[in-house]
């Protein structure tokens, strides 16, 4: 269930909603500001479940029809709104007004809107909607959900109640991905790569980024027992997978400077494979600061590079110099 998600992962938040629905003093608005993948627009719909939930104790049960019905944006009392490529125009907040003027068609007669990406609000949509929330009716409930608060309008924000979603920390990430069965040595990679929750699983299947854990690892191992022997390795290896080249060598370089954090965090990990290349840096001449350098230069060159492999061999280059 969603909301056991938002317990763990948005305690604050979910303090907050449990009790304005414990003690019915809800907002007439709701203002959700946080980074993408922060579980706003899932809190949005769990709220509007729970307004209309008869299951619910205190939260919404989130299984019966009605619930469903909200999930799948497939309740008549419920407009969502959500332009995230364009403008949100002022026909739009008209057409939900018209609606919204009538009678509750729902049995539960509440009358609810999200509006994602607000801050796409046009200047004449903003102030149509104005209108509409400084002048509730009794059974209307408003959801603005943005990343971007700073181009919220104010009075907006000054009839909202806000509610602020922290990021999602590492850890979680990291037991999202062990749950979902995927290895530890992925699940630890990922869990720094991601920002939002939804990527981990399509991560964990794409093809560079497993190539480029297998390149990262056999080089590095090679880096320790005969650098030489890694630079032609490294070289080759790109060579040879020429399909999403510079995807692998993004996966790559990002793995690298990783690595170099761990090694400085004395980071321990329950996989064979990258705790023996900790070990052997510990070990070993590791002039972490100048290869951390190299990596950062050839990482932040990527976008602009023509040539994937012309980039590689800068930066073996750069770590000859090491």
């Amino acid at each position: 269930m969603f909301k056991e998600i938002l317990e763990t992962t948005q305690p604050i938040v979910y303090q907050t909603m449990k009790n304005s629905l414990e003690s019915e003093h809800l907002s007439h608005c709701y203002l959700f500001v946080g980074d993408k993948g922060t579980h706003k627009l899932e809190t949005s719909f769990l709220l509007a479940q729970s307004l209309i939930c008869e299951n619910r104790s205190v939260f919404a049960c989130e299984k019966c029809v009605s619930c469903r019905r909200i999930k799948e944006n497939n309740y008549v009392d419920l407009i969502y709104i959500d332009e995230e490529d364009k403008n949100i125009k002022v026909e739009l907040i008209e057409n939900l007004q018209q609606r919204f003027e009538k009678t509750a068609l729902e049995k539960a007669g509440k009358k609810i809107f999200i509006i994602n990406n607000c801050e796409k609000l046009t200047t004449k949509a903003a102030n149509s909607l104005l209108k509409f929330i400084e002048e509730p009716s009794k059974n209307t409930t408003g959801i603005f959900i943005t990343t971007q608060v700073d181009g919220v309008l104010p009075t907006i924000i000054s009839r909202s109640q806000t509610l602020n979603f922290k990021p999602l920390n590492k850890d979680y990430f990291f037991k999202f991905a062990i749950e979902k069965n995927i290895d530890h040595l992925s699940a630890h990679l990922i869990s720094n790569l991601v920002s939002r929750e939804v990527d981990i699983i399509p991560l964990s299947k794409n093809k560079s980024f497993i190539k480029a854990i297998e390149i990262f690892c056999d080089f590095m191992h090679r880096f320790f027992m005969d650098r030489k022997d890694s630079y032609f390795y490294l070289q080759n290896s790109i060579a040879n997978n020429r399909k999403n080249q510079r995807d692998i060598i993004k996966f790559f370089l990002d793995i690298s400077l990783l690595f170099i954090q761990d090694y400085l965090n004395d980071f321990e990990i329950e996989d064979d494979t990258y705790s023996n290349l900790l070990k052997l840096a510990k070990n070993s001449d590791f002039n972490h600061s100048g290869i951390m350098n190299a990596f950062i230069d050839s990482r932040t060159s990527l976008n602009k590079a023509a040539n994937g492999l012309l980039l590689i061999d800068q930066l073996i280059y750069k770590l000859l110099e090491v």
